[in-house]
């Protein structure tokens, strides 16, 4: 091999790595800056008292996470045997039941306060943020939020190591199973049982 291939592969290979950091660094910055984003959303939401605007950040908030990827993942094998008028409705009541969540803990999200640990880039699709959140009532309370790197959203949350996905099917899985045949029965139920 002369001298001058060898040396055109040498550079090759180091700009190949260093546009790969590069490209990990952007990635790892838009997945940080989308978790301040959303927590700066939350805490406007919860400090609103006009309908109006609570609808305007309820709706930047919808924008901030992928709630198709949480049904399909919170439903598994049920979401495909719903139509799309259910999985419409799902979707809806998932993101309604979201909001009521933040509506119930109202004045702890209006002090919410995220300090973030590390970035790690999971896969070619998946970005961690970790860190811990503090609120009024609980301290040091660890989370991981996990982010799509192509579309920046929030896939799902992880608060002690428990994912909010897992503990929704867990919760729904019994009323699931017995409406197996009937996606509809259960939407009306599951949802109605969390009013």
């Amino acid at each position: 091999m002369n001298m001058k291939n060898y040396w055109i592969k040498t550079l090759v290979i180091i700009l190949t790595i260093a546009f790969a950091n590069l490209s990990h660094a952007d990635v790892k910055q838009n997945a940080s800056n989308q978790v301040t984003y959303f927590l700066d959303i939350i805490n406007e939401f919860a400090s609103q008292n006009d309908d109006k605007l609570r609808k305007e950040k309820s709706n930047k908030i919808l924008k901030i996470i992928d709630l198709e990827f949480m049904s399909k993942a919170t439903l598994g094998k049920y979401w495909k045997k719903a139509n799309d008028n259910e999985k419409i409705q799902f979707k809806a009541n998932l993101f309604k039941k979201f909001i009521g969540f933040i509506d119930l803990h109202v004045e702890d999200f209006k002090k919410i306060q995220f300090k973030e640990k590390n970035v790690k880039i999971r896969g070619p699709k998946l970005v961690y943020v970790n860190g811990h959140i503090d609120t009024k009532k609980i301290k040091n309370l660890n989370i991981t939020w996990k982010i799509s790197s192509k579309e920046t959203k929030i896939l799902d949350v992880e608060i002690e190591k428990v994912s909010l996905i897992k503990s929704q099917r867990l919760e729904m899985r019994d009323l699931l199973r017995k409406n197996k045949d009937n996606f509809s029965n259960f939407l009306k139920l599951y949802f109605k049982k969390n009013e």
